[in-house]
């Protein structure tokens, strides 16, 4: 994917982009469950592909700061977020000035064109301890998401490509990074009464359904 056409896509959508996520109410509410769980309050946090700022805040960090391509983007989230630092840089090729405990990468991998050197960067913003988490589409769920985008039921992702686990992993590995955990999570992102508040809980307690999950979950640690 070519970068300027990226960042023209989330420039020409970032003033409707928290309408979009109220319409997926619920799928942004479980994906930053799947990243409370894992980044304890108080943390230091780096953003990737922030948006708007809204997960950061979520995570209520001590020290978080965002980054985004879209520089329409970072002035909506240091508008709504002033506790916070937000900066716009480019995911492939940012230079960090300190190092993170958290390095978070929300659905942005499907947007760059070289996710190796994302890694690369991501690298230098951590210390021997830092977790780098990485959440990102099942490609398995391709025709569902397209079909939805088409009806408007979801928010238009511009150009983008869904990338398997073990491809992920293996640019990460390349990266200087170890795979620490890897889970599948949600199986409903609509909010269906009776029905998606037990799948979800089920996707998140039984590997066998793990395959079928929206949502790749990869957690990693500098080897």
């Amino acid at each position: 994917m070519p970068k300027d056409d990226v960042r023209e896509h989330f420039e020409e959508i970032a003033g409707e982009y928290d309408r979009w996520k109220e319409i997926s109410a619920y799928y942004y509410r479980l994906l930053a469950e799947i990243y409370r769980e894992r980044v304890p309050e108080g943390a230091s946090v780096l953003e990737i592909g922030c948006g708007t700022g809204t997960l950061l805040a979520a995570l209520s960090p001590t020290r978080g700061v965002g980054m985004d391509v879209s520089p329409r983007m970072v002035e909506i989230a240091a508008a709504k977020h002033p506790s916070l630092s937000f900066r716009v840089a480019d995911a492939e090729a940012f230079e960090p000035e300190e190092t993170f405990d958290y390095v978070i990468v929300p659905d942005v991998v499907e947007h760059l064109a070289d996710v190796s050197a994302m890694f690369r960067s991501a690298r230098k913003a951590c210390h021997g301890g830092t977790r780098v988490i990485v959440t990102c589409v099942n490609p398995l769920w391709t025709p569902i998401l397209h079909l939805a985008e088409r009806m408007g039921l979801k928010m238009p992702e511009g150009e983008h490509r869904w990338l398997p686990a073990d491809e992920l992993r293996r640019m990460a590995g390349g990266a200087g990074f170890d795979l620490a955990e890897y889970s599948g999570r949600i199986l409903c992102p609509k909010e269906i009464p009776l029905l998606a508040r037990p799948l979800n809980r089920a996707a998140s307690l039984l590997p066998l359904l793990r395959p079928l999950c929206l949502t790749q979950v990869l957690v990693f640690i500098p080897r």
